[in-house]
């Protein structure tokens, strides 16, 4: 039998419906007659691995993939009830079995579930079940997973009417064999129960679906999606396809029904071809994993790509295109969903007696010149004259706005639709109206929602033709691990964050940015940044330079003075400046400060960048921001402010006052200590350890160095949560590679280092504080857990382990699967004292380790190590001195540097 099914896909390249009842029909006749036992299971598995073979290999649109495969699971089913009926021929006009859910619609993928409808006559349970029972037996024992409910007609329309997701299933049920009566029985009652309820079935779907989307985080952009039950996806096309089927009785594929004027031509073109396309993914997804999966992942990506035909184009990769064409398919899933169902309301509301007709006063003028073209149709928004409106597009921006300031008052779904069928209308002309211009900008500022508000402009597609740079970041993705979602996505969402700081909303979480925005006279340009702060991607090599100057001429052609818009363009340009200068540099140096203020150079930008890296931060990661971002953050603007005010002498004078400060209420935390014991211990905590420490940490540090010696201790480690993460305070004596080891203590601990500081006493004594993180970024809070961190690195202090650590990935890391080109960047400006040196390359378990190891075998100090990382990325910056303590100037002392990490780097790229 497999030489008969093998041989028959290989000389076809498909193995026939038909054959499949075939088969199955004469492996029955061998099994009756006792010439093979189990020949009914084999055949069906070989059955089916061979019908997904063939019809994979048959035809490259996946829906047709999915209906072959649901077709032969039609004769799979109907070959085992024949078998069946030939031993337990009186169960045959007491049954009917009836496909459901996506069998039902004849849509399957290779893995999907089986699920059927058995429907029998009343009292006939105990007739029907030994034929029941082989009929499921081989489909469950040949690795299918199927779901059947057993009714009769009344108790499954029963069973509907309490449960919506039967009923649901039952919207799609499909005769497959059996008694047909039965089912005609079921279908009768089934439409007298779907036409009195349908309001109710919409929204329940609705509901389910809000649900849905919150698991999934609200967003149809994160850039791995979920293709079948994430916002955008397979599910989602379902929903529009039971809410019309439900109401209008009718196939939105087919468009059987009198009512299909709920959409349009065009909009059943659209839902049909993002199905096509789902499900051409969908397939080659549950082909490549070999199971049911419907997580579209990076490691799966590029192979999905390659298979659908999409090839790297205009600096996008293959897999880039393919998410590109998702993420576009997404927002017109979302837009027919709106449409459907704003239909759908507005039939509701033809019904109902009274509706507002008349527009609230605060919509009868706008930003713009003259009366808007408005009206309230059944409670929506419309155009009082859609000819009109065809004629001057800038109506359409002015609908917006005032959707803007009354949200509660939704798009009429026909203005929506006249919006989207004139995109050609939004010429060059329009784009330069500076009417047009002053109403987008107070549909950002001044609006009670302004994402909302965008979301929808995207979905009719009005956004991408009057910002054409932003369009070009719609559904496109930074192809890594770090960011959650696509580019505009990442904006909108920043763009909340705005909203909520500018309301005064999270004033406790962000003091200073809320400080910033209620003091500011002009909120236009910090808005105007964070929406526009992704168009680096649009420009050529991605260009700080172009992108300055791209971002400043459409601020300017959206009505900002020159000024306001070179100082948008600035900042969106550079909008990781900020974050990157906290996160890789000694923020107790002047010269780190001062070379940072020097390139923001003025206040107004200073402010925008602390905004702007607030909204960034909060959302382009799942754990990009925490308390450890939001300090460095703070105390480089704080720093920065006074470099700005006063330069080197005010910055001096402030970190001496911090250093003042800080003494003075460690000394009184500390003021049961004998003078003289106090006294020592300050002659070794010099002024930049005082200035970089907290009062209550220097506090901390006098005991342990007290108790070390009380004791005779080699080393002594201390513990501190602080803010999810763990601030490790080691004190031990200092030799060639410490600072390896305790870094290789740290990733054996499966914890990842943030930062380091260091600090040498004048009798060989050092002090290094880590702050140390969980590898997922979640709070490192577990007492077992930071209990061996601490062992480890106590460990580690005392003497150096025996033999190199051996690291290992850690299950579900997929950092391997990217690749970053490694660059070592070394600076000499950055630090009076040191050189500051970058390693920048693909982030791997023990990497710090062997960067620090490196650097110890060449003979430098490291004083301090600042680790970033994003997603798969890492840059770990040192700052270096030569063995005497002296600043690196030597050239070929650097380039030595630079090649060790090089190699370091590489070897793992």
């Amino acid at each position: 039998m497999t030489s008969l099914l093998t041989d028959a896909v290989r000389e076809t390249n498909f193995l026939s419906v038909g054959a499949i009842r075939t088969l199955l029909r004469d492996a029955a006749a061998r099994e009756r007659a006792g010439e093979k036992h189990g020949a009914i299971l084999q055949t069906l598995k070989f059955a089916l691995a061979g019908l997904r073979m063939a019809a994979i290999n048959s035809y490259p649109r996946g829906d047709r993939v999915a209906t072959r495969l649901a077709s032969g699971m039609d004769e799979a089913v109907a070959a085992l009830f024949d078998a069946g009926v030939e031993i337990h021929d009186d169960a045959t006009h007491s049954l009917a079995i009836c496909a459901i859910g996506g069998f039902g619609r004849s849509h399957m993928a290779p893995y999907s579930d089986v699920d059927l409808l058995i429907l029998h006559s009343p009292g006939e349970e105990n007739r029907i079940r030994p034929l029941l029972d082989f009929i499921l037996y081989p489909l469950w024992d040949a690795g299918l997973k199927v779901g059947y409910a057993v009714h009769t007609p009344a108790s499954a329309i029963d069973f509907a009417k309490n449960d919506m997701t039967a009923r649901t299933a039952f919207l799609d049920v499909r005769f497959l064999c059996g008694e047909r009566t039965l089912v005609n029985e079921f279908q009768a009652s089934y439409e007298k129960l779907r036409k009195r309820t349908a309001k109710e079935f919409v929204t329940a779907k609705l509901s389910e679906q809000h649900m849905r989307h919150e698991k999934s985080e609200q967003s149809r952009y994160l850039v791995e999606p979920d293709i079948k039950e994430g916002k955008g996806g397979l599910r989602d096309i379902q929903t529009i396809f039971w809410m019309y089927k439900y109401v209008y009785g009718g196939d939105v594929f087919t468009k059987k029904s009198s009512a299909s004027r709920a959409l349009s031509d065009d909009d059943f073109q659209a839902i049909a071809k993002a199905a096509r396309f789902l499900w051409s993914v969908r397939i080659h997804l549950h082909n490549l994993r070999g199971r049911a999966d419907e997580k579209l992942t990076f490691d799966v990506q590029p192979e999905i790509a390659e298979r659908l035909g999409y090839a790297g184009r205009s600096g996008m990769t293959a897999a880039e295109r393919l998410m590109k064409h998702y993420f576009v398919n997404a927002v017109e899933i979302g837009r027919l969903t709106r449409s459907l169902y704003s239909q759908l309301e507005e039939e509701q509301t033809k019904r109902l007696a009274r509706m507002p007709k008349l527009l609230p006063r605060m919509l009868l003028k706008d930003e713009a010149p003259g009366k808007p073209n408005l009206r309230l149709k059944n409670g929506r928004l419309h155009f009082e004259n859609s000819a009109r409106a065809r004629r001057k597009p800038a109506d359409f921006f002015r609908l917006f706005r005032a959707f803007s300031k009354r949200p509660k008052f939704d798009f009429h779904p026909s203005a929506l639709a006249l919006i989207s069928e004139n995109l050609a209308s939004i010429t060059s002309e329009v784009r330069r109206d500076p009417a047009v211009g002053a109403v987008f900008r107070a549909m950002l500022v001044h609006a009670k929602d302004p994402v909302k508000t965008l979301r929808v402009m995207a979905e009719t597609g009005l956004l991408a033709k009057y910002l054409p740079n932003f369009g070009k970041t719609i559904g496109r993705i930074e192809y890594g691990l770090f960011r959650r979602f696509t580019l505009d996505e990442h904006a909108l969402r920043a763009l909340a964050v705005l909203s909520q700081i500018d309301r005064g909303e999270v004033a406790d979480a962000h003091p200073i940015a809320t400080e910033i925005l209620s003091s500011s006279m002009n909120r236009e340009p910090f808005y105007l940044t964070v929406l526009l702060q992704e168009l680096i991607w649009t420009v050529k090599d991605r260009s700080i330079e172009d992108c300055e100057r791209l971002v400043a001429r459409i601020a300017r052609r959206l009505g900002l003075t020159n000024d306001d818009a070179t100082l948008v363009g600035w900042c969106a340009a550079r909008r990781l400046l900020m974050m990157r200068t906290a996160q890789r540099r000694n923020l107790d140096e002047v010269s780190a400060i001062s070379q940072f203020a020097l390139a923001v150079g003025d206040r107004r930008r200073l402010d925008i960048l602390l905004v702007l890296s607030v909204c960034h931060f909060r959302v382009v990661g799942m754990n990009s921001w925490d308390g450890w971002t939001r300090g460095r953050l703070s105390d480089l603007y704080q720093s920065t402010v006074t470099w700005l005010e006063g330069g080197d002498e005010a910055l001096i004078q402030r970190f001496r006052e911090r250093s003042y400060e800080a003494r003075a209420e460690a000394e009184e935390q500390l003021a049961d200590w004998p003078k003289a014991e106090k006294a020592r211990f300050f002659s070794r905590a010099d002024d930049t350890m005082l200035r970089a420490l907290a009062p209550e940490m220097i506090t901390k540090l006098a005991k342990l160095m007290r108790a070390a010696e009380e004791k005779g201790e080699p080393a002594v480690v201390a513990m501190t949560p602080a803010e999810g993460d763990v601030e490790a305070i080691i004190f031990t004596d200092d030799r060639a590679g410490l600072l390896a080891d305790l870094a290789s203590a740290v990733t054996a601990s499966h914890a990842s280092v943030r930062a380091v500081q260091a600090f040498t006493t004048d009798d060989g004594k050092v002090i290094d504080i880590f702050t140390i993180q969980s590898l997922d970024g979640a709070a490192l809070d577990d007492p077992d857990a930071i209990k061996r961190l601490h062992d480890r690195l106590f460990e580690a202090a005392v003497s150096k382990p025996p033999k190199g650590p051996s690291f290992h990935r850690r299950l579900g890391d997929r950092r391997h699967l990217f690749h970053i080109q490694p660059v070592v960047r070394l600076d000499l400006e950055a630090s009076k004292d040191c050189v500051v040196v970058e390693a920048e390359g693909l982030d791997r378990p023990g990497l710090l380790y062997q960067l620090t190891s490196a650097l110890s075998e060449i003979g430098v100090i490291i004083i301090s190590a600042h680790v970033a990382t994003y997603g798969e990325r890492a840059v770990d910056s040192f700052y270096l001195q030569d063995a005497p303590g002296y600043k690196i100037t030597n050239k070929r002392r650097l380039q030595s540097i630079e090649r060790r990490l090089l190699a370091v780097l590489s070897a793992g790229a």
